[in-house]
């Protein structure tokens, strides 16, 4: 049955087909008992509503699981996500990206024995805002992306229309300290004269993307309340696969921002929540990048 049909089904079904119910074949009871013509009507009245009850459900599930059909859908319900998450505080209330967004990605469902790292990986869309061109002052290359302050990678799942994976990047203000430096090479290597070094800054910025003040496990606590659990446990990281290496978790208490970033450590935080009936591992992890910090967190770490 279309979604259509059912909900014409359902606004037809209304106290008046019920109460239709009520008095259908009085004579069937007529040499029935009191009680029994009370059960009769109560057990039609029950099915009635039974029926209205089932409808409603199937034409409710049929169109949550079709909320995100489409790229434009998916863009508009990452921008509503979003700010959601600031209204509750999650992210800083300064974040936004401006005009459409730069790719659109459909992800299909994985799922199966050789799914990636043991998880579950439904059916969804990644949005893309891109940072565009690093700003090179009066040498900058020309490009037709437009920079942004902020940038992300937004994974909207299409069946609950939450987003599971997220992404979000900053660009430093010029009057940022930068926290390190690397040199690298740009230009055409088959052009060795076409070929310049430039200098390239990391910047430990993490509290222009969420509140200075935010802990470890005030924003676990929001996650978990985004995402519908009940709680959350962190859990030690063993990544002896790429890094080999073996982390603790850092004490709830302490502020987000001071998490160990990837440029130094390497080290992301490995969460399970509570609730979640996949029991897929997800993770928090803090990054400076040249030119840029990020902030990322959900399912399907690259590494484990």
């Amino acid at each position: 049955m279309k979604r259509e049909q059912l909900a014409k089904v359902i606004s037809e079904l209304d106290d008046r087909h019920i109460a239709d119910c009520v008095q259908y074949a009085p004579e069937g009871t007529a040499g029935s008992s009191e009680r029994g013509r009370h059960m009769n009507v109560k057990r039609i009245v029950t099915l009635a509503l039974a029926a209205v009850l089932i409808l409603s459900l199937s034409v409710t599930a049929y169109a949550v699981k079709t909320s995100v059909a489409s790229p434009e859908a998916a863009q508009k319900v990452a921008l509503q996500e979003i700010e959601v998450w600031k209204q509750m505080g999650l992210i800083s209330k300064d974040i936004s990206f401006e005009g459409d967004a730069n790719q659109i990605v459909e992800i299909e469902e994985h799922t199966g024995s050789d799914y990636w790292y043991g998880r579950f990986f439904p059916h969804s869309y990644d949005v893309r805002w891109h940072l565009g061109p690093i700003d090179w002052g009066d040498q900058e290359p020309p490009s037709e992306l437009v920079r942004r302050k902020y940038g992300c990678n937004l994974r909207v799942d299409t069946l609950t229309g939450k987003i599971t994976q997220a992404y979000i990047d900053v660009r430093p203000e010029k009057d940022d300290i930068p926290t390190g430096s690397v040199t690298v090479q740009f230009g055409d290597p088959a052009d060795p004269g076409s070929l310049v070094d430039r200098e390239l800054y990391f910047y430990e910025i993490f509290d222009e993307i969420f509140p200075a003040d935010m802990t470890v496990d005030r924003f676990l606590t929001l996650l978990a309340e985004y995402w519908g659990f009940s709680g959350y446990t962190l859990a030690e990281t063993v990544d002896e696969q790429y890094y080999d290496a073996h982390w603790d978790p850092v004490a709830p208490d302490s502020l987000l921002k001071d998490m160990p970033s990837q440029n130094t450590s390497n080290y992301y935080l490995t969460v399970f929540f509570d609730g979640d009936q996949e029991g897929a591992p997800r993770y928090l992890q803090l990054t400076q990048f040249p030119g840029y910090s990020q902030l990322t967190f959900g399912t399907g770490h690259a590494v484990g």
